[in-house]
């Protein structure tokens, strides 16, 4: 356990929300204005290379394009450091086809703030996209939050300059697995790793899931996704399995259910299965970055 770093205690004027754009879909426009009612502050960093430039905004968003893909780790640093550089000392950060649902704000800022000065990464349970059911359930004995190991970056309500004292988002694994690294990374270095009890906001895992024993499995990803996803699942496993064995063996679990997916349901499968097992192999012997890198 590395030694605790303090944080300061969370409130509304001082929260920012960063959101990664790439090929941002027509309605994203609402679900920014959902955001806005309730962030004062919003910095948007855009992946799409080559995208259209986003119009119309309010001068409480700023916009950081980079005309290429960067991978998510690289734009959430970019906006963690913008910021810093603005004077937040909290953010929350979403993926572009998240919808915020009213009372976010409050319920993380009211979770962080009875744990600090230690150290906290909130993330919010959510409802599927297109459906009434909560993604995770509830342990009976919760009241506000209850502990996780990781959470996903969609809707994790964070303190900005601890996120960059650690090291920030691992760049090197490009997508995937980026916040299950930063999550055990973070409990590493004393941060408590909580989720709401309450659902405050509607998520898009991906492309269409399937749950396989309380394992989320992705279906139709592309073959590029499917090498990040092994490649980078492998890669922190090996970093973290002796400190988290619990979720490492659920890591190894879900791939074999990924593997069987592509085997049996999905479409593509040559090409899958080349990119998911070139993505394992490349995580056993340590490869990172981008893919066309290596």
């Amino acid at each position: 356990m590395k030694k605790k770093i303090k944080v300061s205690t969370p409130t509304s004027s001082g929260a920012c929300a960063i959101v990664v754009l790439f090929h941002p879909d027509a309605a994203f426009g609402c679900r920014l204005q959902k955001i806005l009612t309730q962030f004062s502050s919003v910095i948007l960093v855009d992946n799409t290379p080559n995208g259209a430039a986003l119009t119309n905004l309010p001068s409480s968003v700023k916009v950081l394009r980079n005309d290429r893909n960067l991978g998510i780790a690289a734009a959430l640093n970019q906006g963690v450091d913008l910021a810093i550089e603005k004077g937040h000392e909290w953010v929350a950060t979403f993926d572009q086809d998240s919808e915020i649902l009213p009372g976010y704000l409050e319920d993380v800022i009211s979770i962080s703030a009875r744990r600090t000065p230690t150290p906290v990464l909130v993330g919010c349970n959510y409802l599927h996209d297109g459906d009434t059911k909560v993604a995770h359930r509830v342990p009976h004995q919760a009241t506000d939050a209850w502990v996780r190991q990781t959470l996903i970056t969609s809707g994790t309500f964070m303190p900005t300059y601890f996120a960059r004292e650690i090291g920030g988002f691992r760049e090197d694994y490009f997508i995937d697995s980026v916040d299950h690294e930063f999550c055990l990374r973070a409990h590493r270095h004393g941060a408590e790793i909580l989720m709401t009890v309450q659902p405050f906001m509607r998520h898009r895992m991906g492309n269409a899931g399937t749950n396989l024993f309380g394992l989320t499995l992705s279906l139709q990803h592309q073959a590029t996704r499917r090498y990040y996803l092994a490649r980078n699942t492998i890669l922190t496993i090996r970093q973290y399995s002796t400190a988290y064995p619990f979720w490492a063996t659920r890591q190894i679990f879900r791939l074999i259910g990924e593997g069987f997916s592509i085997l049996f349901i999905e479409s593509d499968k040559t090409s899958k299965i080349c990119a998911f097992t070139r993505g394992l192999w490349h995580g056993l012997i340590g490869r990172s970055g981008p893919l066309e890198k290596i």
